[in-house]
């Protein structure tokens, strides 16, 4: 497919993978509306992407605020006509013992993750199945199919995150509308680093680049994907879950306390 004038419309564009895709897509001739909360941020983009498509823009939005989500794909649906795709991509995450977590914390998480990604799609979806076209791409994680210590509140969301995407891929299939879901490993952005060191950190050989997402994220649109788990060494280990989940969990369990010892925590 070609993405010349197709209106792609990106959560948590302001860093990271969304940063990364945005950029990637202008470049590649699609209107980018990027959104986020950090206004200086957003700008920063916009200055980036009007040499690369200048019908691109940015958007203040907390995708965690319904109403903020409501208007923003009102605005984009008046000034474009159109959301072609939509690219789920705003997230916090969090290291932590579960019971050192608050529970606001856990509420913050999965407003942003999962609910944000559910008012975005809710809100994008009448007009994509008006026209029976349109693709919708939840960025996941591997946290979403591989619970790992220490993050229950981030895998939680992303848990979330996969089975709403394995039903949406059912339900709007008939309807003209492609779903993806993409599980990065640890990724090398902003976002991952205050908690990168702590115990149990990634093996080096795990962590990719935002850029490595967003071209992975690109072919899975292009072909037409609905699952992606990276880098291929993660993706075996799911396929080594899901074949003998009891061995796995063992042999995990084993990995992330032999870790944690490690770093003396």
């Amino acid at each position: 497919m070609t993405f010349q004038n197709r209106v792609v419309l990106i959560t948590g564009a302001s860093s990271g993978i969304g940063r990364c895709l945005a950029v990637d897509l202008a470049e590649r001739g699609a209107v980018v509306v990027g959104c986020g909360r950090s206004l200086d941020r957003l700008q920063a983009l916009s200055r980036e992407l009007e040499h690369r498509s200048p019908s691109s823009t940015v958007i203040k939005c907390d995708v965690a605020q319904l109403d903020q989500v409501r208007a923003m794909v009102t605005n984009v649906l008046s000034e474009f006509g159109k959301i072609d795709i939509l690219i789920n991509n705003a997230g916090v995450g969090m290291r932590k013992p579960f019971v050192e977590t608050s529970i606001s914390t856990i509420e913050e998480i999965m407003r942003i993750n999962y609910l944000g990604t559910v008012y975005c799609t809710y809100e994008v979806l009448p007009s994509m199945i008006a026209r029976r076209s349109g693709h919708i791409v939840n960025i996941s994680s591997v946290a979403g199919k591989i619970g790992t210590l220490n993050v229950a509140g981030y895998c939680a969301s992303k848990f979330a995150i996969n089975g709403l995407s394995e039903s949406l891929y059912h339900e709007l299939a008939p309807l003209g509308i492609n779903v993806s879901v993409i599980c990065p490993g640890p990724v090398r952005t902003d976002f991952n680093k205050p908690f990168a060191d702590m115990p149990p950190k990634s093996p080096a050989s795990l962590v990719i680049s935002p850029e490595f997402v967003s071209a992975a994220v690109i072919r899975a649109i292009e072909r037409n994907r609905f699952e992606v788990v990276l880098p291929r060494s993660l993706a075996l280990i799911c396929w080594f879950k899901r074949m003998t989940p009891n061995l796995f969990r063992s042999v995990v369990h084993r990995a992330f306390r032999a870790r944690s010892a490690k770093s003396g925590k």
